[in-house]
C-alpha cells in the first residue's frame, strides 16, 4: 500500500489520478504537519500500489514513508585539488538541503543524494577532476 501527501490542496476530483485500485481518500480539516512526510498536508490518498514519480509529480503528491539519502562531501582547495567521500547516510522523510561554504582556503559542498550510485558518481568523478 502507498500513501500519497496533498501539500497543495485537499483531495478532491481532478486532484488525483484516476486508477482502479484507491483504497481511501482523507482530508483533513486544516492544513496539518504530518510527520511521515515532515511538512503539512491537506490530506492523503492511498494506493494498492504506487504511483509512477510522472504520475505523483503531476498531482504534487508527495510519497509517505522514509528515504535513505546519502551524503556526498566535496572540497576544492586553492590549488584546484579535489577530494569528495560518502560522509553521511540517513533515512529522512524529505531529501535535505544541498549546501555551500567558502573557508579561507577551501570550498566545501555538501550534496544529498537518493541512490547510493549517484553519490557514488560523484565521488568517482572528483578522483578525475
Amino acid at each position: 500500500m502507498a500513501r500519497y501527501y496533498s501539500t497543495q490542496r485537499p483531495v478532491m476530483p481532478g486532484g488525483f489520478p484516476r486508477k482502479s485500485d484507491v483504497v481511501e481518500i482523507k482530508n483533513f480539516d486544516v492544513k496539518t504537519f504530518c510527520k511521515e512526510i515532515g511538512k503539512e498536508a491537506w490530506g492523503y490518498i492511498e494506493y494498492q500500489a504506487e504511483l509512477t514519480k510522472e504520475e505523483a509529480d503531476a498531482y504534487e503528491l508527495t510519497l509517505g514513508g522514509m528515504k535513505t539519502y546519502y551524503c556526498v562531501t566535496s572540497s576544492v582547495d586553492d590549488k584546484g585539488k579535489v577530494r569528495a567521500a560518502i560522509t553521511n547516510v540517513i533515512d529522512a522523510a524529505c531529501k535535505p538541503e544541498n549546501s555551500f561554504k567558502s573557508l579561507k582556503h577551501k570550498d566545501i559542498y555538501t550534496d544529498w543524494f537518493e541512490s547510493r550510485e549517484e553519490a557514488e558518481k560523484l565521488v568517482e568523478g572528483a578522483k578525475t577532476a
